[in-house]
Formats: structure tokens, C-alpha cells, sequence
């Protein structure tokens, strides 16, 4: 059972051939995952006040079967750890009520000034 859901409406430059992952005009692997990560993103924020956000920081993804650009895509977060500032999904998605991917994804917690520093402080 989900514990969040989000859904993406595919669009031309969602497919494989615009984004340069393929030449067939299907949903494309690097955007699914960013659907998948954008709803990690989004559910994590929810509960987060204005001067923390979360980062990615790993990503692992079967796609499973193809869908069709200009089809619905429902990512589902089926389970949540947390554990200090690391958040660990499970998510699933589906594209009319099937199965087309499923994966983990990691997330840090971080002060977004704090952050943004250490970044100009690297260049």
C-alpha cells in the first residue's frame, strides 16, 4: 500500500529519442527516474520547514516495461526509512494500472545555506 503517490503527465519531451537515451518515442528511463525522484523530492519536503531541503544521493531502477508518451505515470512510495538525515524509498510505477518500474532511492537532508556554501567555498 502507498504511502504517497504522484502522478506525471507524459509528455513529447519525456521520450527517449528527445532526451538523447534512445530513438524510439516512448517514455525514457532518465525521466522515469526523474519522476521517481521528484515525488521522493516532494513527499520529503512536505514536512520540512523553508531552510532544509533534501538531495538525492543514490538511485536504483528496473524499468520494466515500455509506456507510451501521452499516458499517465503513477509513482507510488510504497515504504519510507528514515534514519537521521537519510531518507530511503521504496517506489513503484505504473502506467495504466501496470507495474512499469520499481527502485530505491536515497535522499539527504541538508540546510540549504549550509549547503550552498560548502558548494562556493569547492569552486
Amino acid at each position: 500500500m502507498a504511502i504517497y503517490t504522484k502522478v506525471f503527465e507524459t509528455k513529447a519531451e519525456h521520450s527517449a529519442h528527445a532526451v538523447g537515451s534512445g530513438n524510439l518515442n516512448v517514455l525514457s528511463t532518465p525521466m522515469l527516474t526523474a519522476f521517481i525522484e521528484n515525488a521522493a523530492f516532494t513527499f520529503a519536503q512536505e514536512n520540512l520547514d523553508d531552510s532544509k531541503t533534501t538531495v538525492g544521493s543514490e538511485i536504483a531502477l528496473q524499468h520494466l516495461v515500455p509506456s507510451s508518451i501521452g499516458q499517465d505515470v503513477t509513482v507510488a512510495i510504497i515504504a519510507l526509512k528514515e534514519e537521521g538525515h537519510k531518507y530511503d524509498f521504496r517506489l513503484e510505477a505504473f502506467c495504466g494500472g501496470a507495474l512499469i518500474a520499481k527502485g530505491v532511492h536515497t535522499r539527504v537532508r541538508v540546510n540549504k545555506d549550509s549547503f550552498m556554501e560548502k558548494l562556493r567555498e569547492s569552486l
